[in-house]
């Protein structure tokens, strides 16, 4: 596991918040290696669940846990009123799970596929949305200012040439390498519909390949996440702090209880 004392941290305050997260992600690691995997199944599942109700939240998608829960029961049968509905939330669920797959691969490779690939696992059915977007959006959640669309593309390959460098991976905390690139995407706003979700799973692949939890931002967070993207890096980062401390508190209770049984 990765430790704070490895990176260039000037703030005291932020290198003892961080420290906490570190410490805390060993405890669920140390749990982890102690429980069955039938159990680390089903800790994967009560995440991607959280990620979902609440990535959509953040959206202004407002969807009820029974909602949720049926759209994601292979037992349930959609009829055409909620056809869109469950393909909606089932392809969030696959996008979470091939999420996990990148994370395991060898190397982590940001570019215009691996972004378009996710746009895409977003929103399968509606061609209209592949690629980057061509227009600003009128009518939008997020209101704090984002690239001309003709400049997107100009944007997001200076964006995929400093996630490549490697020498500021080894030198900044994962998290808030997590926090910079989320905020740097976001102001771009390649896609017109998903790229904040797209954005926030970007952002917590680079979490899982360097061992925390995905980071879940909750929907009673989202004016201070809208805030963050509009103000500075540094406080999603205050941001992502709290939400992965949030996320590995739940794994933890979760993982005692499993190991116990």
């Amino acid at each position: 596991m990765v430790r704070v004392k490895k990176f260039q941290i000037e703030s005291e305050s932020l290198i003892a918040q961080l420290e906490k997260v570190d410490d805390k992600v060993e405890i669920a690691r140390s749990y982890m290696e102690r429980i069955s995997p039938r159990y680390l199944v089903e800790l994967w599942n009560q995440l991607d669940i959280s990620a979902i109700y609440h990535g959509c939240a953040l959206e202004g998608e407002v969807i009820s846990p029974d909602e949720l829960h049926a759209a994601l029961d292979p037992k349930t049968t959609a009829d055409a009123a909620n056809m869109a509905f469950f393909s909606s939330i089932r392809s969030h669920k696959k996008a979470f799970e091939i999420s996990r797959q990148i994370a395991r691969q060898n190397e982590l490779v940001y570019n215009f596929d691996f972004f378009n690939r996710l746009n895409t696992i977003f929103s399968p059915f509606d061609s209209d949305s592949r690629g980057f977007r061509k227009d600003l959006p009128l009518h939008r959640t997020y209101f704090h200012e984002i690239s001309k669309a003709d400049l997107i593309p100009e944007k997001m390959n200076e964006l995929v040439e400093t996630l490549g460098d490697k020498t500021e991976q080894k030198t900044v905390h994962p998290i808030i390498w997590a926090a910079k690139f989320h905020h740097s995407f976001m102001r771009i706003f390649p896609y017109t519909d998903t790229s904040g979700k797209v954005g926030r799973m970007a952002m917590n692949i680079y979490l899982l390949k360097n061992g925390f939890l995905p980071a879940v931002i909750h929907s009673t967070e989202r004016q201070r996440y809208y805030e963050a993207i509009k103000g500075s890096y540094y406080e999603l980062t205050q941001l992502i702090i709290d939400s992965e401390i949030a996320a590995l508190d739940s794994a933890i209770r979760f993982l005692r209880r499993a190991v116990v049984r």
